[in-house]
């Protein structure tokens, strides 16, 4: 009779299986997240860093109000920086349901499962097994 691993490795302690990395993976990502927070809000007290007020890329500050975005060539004035940085707080502040119109491009075919392209599905219906979905 041959003895088959599991995913621990065959580490057991009265049967029980232990996992081999114990929840070290879990502290890497508490300690990504923690980052990620600790960046935005070193990005928030920074001047030197700001966020073009069209497009959203982070820029030098100085170099948006002398040159403009250097990735959709928007120009405008410290005062409309300051606007967009207000208008950008109080909707990341908002408690107010956001309502999501986008859709992913990609879905799953009630029929089969199998992943297609929405547009296609809604317009010709399924591919792979001929799921046509009902008229409107």
């Amino acid at each position: 009779m041959e003895k088959k691993q599991n995913r621990f490795g065959g580490l057991n302690i009265l049967g029980i299986p232990l996992d081999p990395t114990l929840g070290v993976g879990d502290k890497v990502l508490d300690h990504i997240d923690e980052s990620k927070e600790a960046e935005k809000r070193k990005e928030a007290a920074s001047k030197y860093w700001v966020r073009c007020p069209s497009c959203g890329k982070r820029v030098v500050g100085k170099e948006l109000i002398k040159k403009g975005c250097y990735a959709c060539g928007w120009k405008g004035t410290e005062e409309e920086i300051e606007l967009a940085k207000a208008k950008q707080m109080s909707e990341t502040k908002s408690t107010a349901p956001k309502k999501e119109d986008t859709q992913s491009y990609w879905t799953n075919c009630p029929e089969c499962g199998r992943r297609v392209v929405r547009e296609e599905l809604r317009r010709k219906g399924c591919f792979i097994c001929g799921y046509k979905p009902e008229d409107r």
